[in-house]
């Protein structure tokens, strides 16, 4: 029988992996960084993740398999969760874009990063794969927190790194119409990256 310490390679990895590919919150952090900078984008950074946690122990205790039992309340919940990330990346990317750092403009806070997750598709299938893929039935508990120590530490970097990204594009950004173009890119970006949630079956 496997151990947690057995299966943490291979966990590393797919959570490494998972958490740097682009998506929704990577795509968002990086337009944070680039307009707000680093230390302004920390409350965004860590709400991402303990939605991340929140969304791993809602797997892991059977909430996901009451969804599908009930699709009619999944499908509710999925579009609710969906409308909210559009009207985030909206507020985040395109009225930023067109606010040009006027006062009032802000990052995402703590709260509205850790709801944005729940209707992050990406994320919801991250999760589910780690805890379907990795959990031990003889060690259930102890694997849930394995995984969610393993994918929040990998988690945190790869956010991290996508922020930084953003800061660092800052530097080339010295125009108006620059700024413009790199928040409509990267909000298209995000755009895309939610397609597979409205069209995947139900």
């Amino acid at each position: 029988m496997d151990t947690v310490w057995e299966l943490l390679p291979a966990m590393s990895l797919f959570a490494f992996v998972t958490a740097m590919t682009p998506g929704p919150n990577n795509f968002l952090l990086a337009s944070s960084g680039a307009q707000f900078g680093i230390r302004q984008s920390i409350k965004h950074l860590i709400g991402i993740r303990m939605g991340i946690v929140f969304l791993l122990l809602l797997c892991a205790g059977g909430v996901a398999i009451a969804l599908e039992q009930h699709p009619t309340m999944y499908r509710a919940l999925r579009y609710l969760g969906l409308g909210y990330m559009l009207w985030l990346v909206a507020k985040l990317i395109v009225l930023n874009s067109m606010a040009n750092n006027q006062e009032g403009v802000r990052p995402l806070s703590f709260l509205q990063a850790m709801i944005f997750q729940l209707g992050n598709i990406k994320a919801w299938m991250a999760c589910l794969a780690l805890v379907t893929s990795y959990s031990l039935p003889g060690n259930y508990w102890l694997s849930v927190f394995t995984i969610i120590v393993v994918f929040t530490v990998f988690g945190f970097f790869a956010n991290s790194c996508w922020t930084l990204l953003g800061r660092w594009i800052k530097h080339y950004l010295n125009t108006p119409e620059k700024q413009r173009a790199f928040n409509l890119g990267l909000g298209l970006l995000t755009l895309v990256s939610l397609v597979p949630a409205f069209t995947a079956g139900i």
